[in-house]
């Protein structure tokens, strides 16, 4: 465990958040304390969620996957963490540890395999689409190392307007529309993600009143319907501020730059900080929004899926 921990860190090195760094150190940790008690931890704690292949030759590792349920009902299989040492790439060995991937949910009953790669990995993506996967989504990260000096104007012929915290609905609706019929089926937009209730609203109107943390929301309405909309969150102590923003998919290409231009104006005045927007790959109009106000991509991601059939039990 502990050199699928190593091989997993260093070739994902760029692109660990804090939660898989810490869940890296734990399988570090369990592998330390011998491999017949790490096997026995192991197995009570993940039990037949997480799994997954190595490829080993001398006593090595030089290769990994990892397998877990999306579901309880093991419909929907993920595999993540396809990793080869990078000597040993193009022998074959991540191509193996796929085929015993997918045979594996098919002995246990899946009828879903997902993944994601990185956009910017044409092998992998390569390879995946050798084996059947096909598109489902993009989503990505993209980052604005500072805010600019001088603040983009806003456009008058797409006139904004502030949105309260707890009308909620309406943007959890929004996000709903903006959302693709594909995205949908990997992972649907919770109104979790967006609702307000009366305890995190006073917080922000305090947060806002005081500049200790600064949430702004503006939106743009037709005909009574919200079109658009971007959330931005300032804060004098975290590493960064963020930025949201959402669509509806008959205005693309319309307000995407007036929003993208009222979501750094509200930020201003906030102290020197990186901005970070979460934002959907497959909405083009709202990458160049974003990438036009100087924003750069960190990591865009693209989830593909397969179907599970029963031959593949003979992989």
């Amino acid at each position: 465990m502990r050199q699928v921990a190593d091989l997993i860190g260093a070739v994902f090195a760029d692109e660990i958040d804090a939660d898989g760094r810490s869940v890296l150190q734990e399988m570090q940790t369990v592998g330390r304390i011998s491999p017949f008690l790490g096997g026995l931890m192991s197995s009570g704690f993940l039990g037949d969620f997480v799994g997954g292949f190595v490829w080993i030759e001398g006593d090595r590792v030089l290769g990994n996957v990892t397998l877990q349920r999306v579901d309880f009902g093991g419909t929907r299989w993920r595999i993540s963490n396809v990793a080869v040492v990078p000597a040993y790439r193009g022998r074959g060995i991540a191509r193996a540890l796929m085929l015993s991937s997918l045979s594996e949910i098919a002995h246990q009953g899946g009828g879903w395999a997902v993944l994601q790669v990185r956009v910017d990995n044409p092998p992998a993506k390569r390879l995946y689409e050798s084996l059947g996967f096909t598109d489902v989504c993009q989503e990505g990260i993209w980052k604005l190392s500072s805010l600019p000096d001088r603040l983009p104007a806003l456009a008058t012929d797409a006139p904004l307007q502030p949105l309260p915290a707890l009308a909620w609905r309406s943007r959890f609706e929004l996000a709903q529309a903006a959302q693709s019929q594909l995205a949908r089926w990997l992972a649907p937009v919770e109104a979790s993600q967006y609702q307000v209730g009366l305890l995190q609203g006073l917080g922000e109107a305090i947060g806002n009143w005081t500049g200790f943390y600064r949430v702004q929301r503006w939106g743009s309405y037709e005909d009574g319907i919200l079109m658009g909309a971007v959330e931005t969150a300032a804060s004098l102590t975290g590493d960064a501020h963020r930025l949201r923003l959402l669509v509806r998919p008959t205005g693309y290409g319309l307000i995407e730059g007036p929003l993208v231009a009222q979501g750094l104006r509200a930020l201003a005045g906030s102290p020197p900080a990186p901005v970070v927007a979460e934002h959907s790959g497959d909405h083009a109009e709202g990458v160049a929004a974003l990438e036009a106000a100087g924003f750069l991509p960190r990591r865009v991601l693209l989830s593909m899926r397969r179907p599970i059939v029963p031959a593949d039990e003979l992989l």
